[in-house]
């Protein structure tokens, strides 16, 4: 092989292996990524998904906002479409928001490799609910500490979401949908399931 083939051949190995890294990461470059929590950004919350005993009628279904804080402790991680994973904390650190949505809290940040990330994971590894007001389970008001039952060591929530251009850097907002969930705790045990936590918070950029 001649010296001028081989440096075309080198070439077209080289623009090939740059265009099959280009969907998914690149190697050498970093995007930045903040991850925020919010208790409440949908604050109509999804009623319907509420156990019996837990569901209003008349005119406090719609009038009911809890307050106090939620505390919990997560880890966030950004997916490109292949399934690689980036993650933005080192472990679960717990943060402190308000039940009714009115601020937002840090939770992780990081450069990842630039990439086009698809999803997000946020694994929980406690979720706990101190209520001082407003809300209401089976027509009974209920105050002081609610929690999230946790199986095992977690619950994981992954969402499809778009974190734009690959070199561009991204906010994501993990918005725990509290009016979602909180009035379908058990009201002996002060738990609510897994599975209806899991199915009501949202991950989206902002």
């Amino acid at each position: 092989m001649t010296m001028r083939a081989s440096y075309a051949l080198a070439a077209l190995l080289l623009a090939m292996t740059t265009a099959g890294c280009g969907k998914e990461l690149v190697v050498g470059g970093q995007k930045h990524v903040d991850a925020a929590g919010t208790g409440d950004g949908t604050p109509e919350g999804s009623a319907y998904k509420a156990p019996a005993y837990a569901r209003l009628t008349g005119p406090d279904a719609a009038a009911v906002r809890a307050q106090g804080t939620i505390t919990f402790a997560a880890r966030v991680e950004v997916l490109t479409a292949g399934g690689q994973s980036a993650q933005l904390s080192p472990s679960p650190a717990p943060v402190t928001v308000k039940i009714d949505g009115s601020d937002s809290v840090h939770i992780a940040a990081g450069d990842v490799p630039v990439g086009r990330y698809t999803a997000v994971r946020v694994t929980f590894t406690q979720v706990q609910a101190n209520v001082t007001g407003g809300l209401v389970i089976g027509g009974v008001n209920v105050t002081g500490l609610v929690s999230v039952g946790i199986p095992g060591e977690s619950v994981v929530v992954a969402r499809a979401v778009d974190l734009g251009s690959p070199g561009v850097g991204a906010r994501v907002l993990v918005d725990l949908d509290a009016s979602a969930w909180l009035s379908t705790a058990n009201p002996a045990t002060r738990v609510v399931a897994s599975s209806i936590f899991q199915s009501a918070v949202q991950i989206r950029t902002y």
